[in-house]
């Protein structure tokens, strides 16, 4: 099975034998998915009768897929078997995105008696709880790349700007106030969230996933980085 994973702004193309070890390759979301299933086929030429899990974020490139793909070996996650498998409150219960219920399936499945925190840090950064056997709820926050590009777009003077991580306590320019800004008020809102959550569930442990957890795990003391967690989830899903 190949899962496709559609994201704001990468997709994720998959295998795995074990749902622990995974080929995978990345491409930007805007591609179009003809296009990123030939870079696929490069690398990991697939059998005739292969079938496709399909998610994520993004409806109209989800369409596009799916308009690509034989119907008859195309699968889609049940958020039914979701909910069975991890508790929630959310509201609506559809409005919880698909890389997060991959996530929290994934810490479900491999810490079922952990309380876990889980940082997917993407273009947009999702903190969620997983305690007691369920979904207790979550923040979500601007990616760091937006954060940046907003003061940008909605300033006359402020330059567009990337992020060293860590930066400056002071910046003493401009550009170095706003990478200073920028990276501390992600790194204090991190923290803050951990505290407050391990205050509720002291044995809750750090997940730390997405495109930057790696940059960011030294900035999250006692985290574990765990890259395909997203994968892991989105595999656990399709074997029900």
């Amino acid at each position: 099975m190949i899962f496709i994973a559609v994201g704001n702004t990468r997709t994720l193309l998959a295998q795995s034998n074990d749902g622990l070890h995974f080929q995978s390759i990345s491409a930007a979301t805007a591609l179009h998915p003809a296009h990123i299933l030939q870079q696929w086929e490069q690398l990991y030429p697939h059998e005739e009768e292969e079938t496709f899990a399909l998610g994520g974020v993004v409806p109209e490139a989800l369409q596009t897929w799916r308009e690509l793909l034989p119907k008859a070996r195309l699968r889609e996650p049940d958020l039914a078997v979701f909910n069975q498998r991890v508790p929630n409150a959310y509201v609506p219960g559809e409005a919880l995105g698909f890389d997060r219920r991959c996530c929290l399936l994934a810490a479900a499945q491999d810490y079922p008696a952990q309380s876990s925190i889980i940082i997917d840090m993407g273009t947009a950064i999702t903190i969620d709880l997983f305690a007691d056997g369920r979904f207790q709820g979550g923040r979500i926050l601007p990616g760091i790349t937006m954060s940046l590009h907003a003061l940008f777009l909605g300033t006359a003077l402020l330059p567009d700007m990337d992020l060293p991580v860590p930066a400056a306590a002071l910046g003493n320019s401009t550009g170095a106030a706003i990478q200073s800004g920028v990276f501390h008020l992600f790194a204090d809102a991190l923290q803050g969230a951990i505290t407050h959550f391990q205050q509720m569930f002291p044995d809750a442990q750090v997940l730390l996933t997405g495109g930057d957890a790696a940059l960011w795990q030294a900035q999250v003391p006692n985290s574990q980085h765990v890259p395909d967690l997203l994968l892991r989830g989105f595999y656990g899903w399709l074997q029900a």
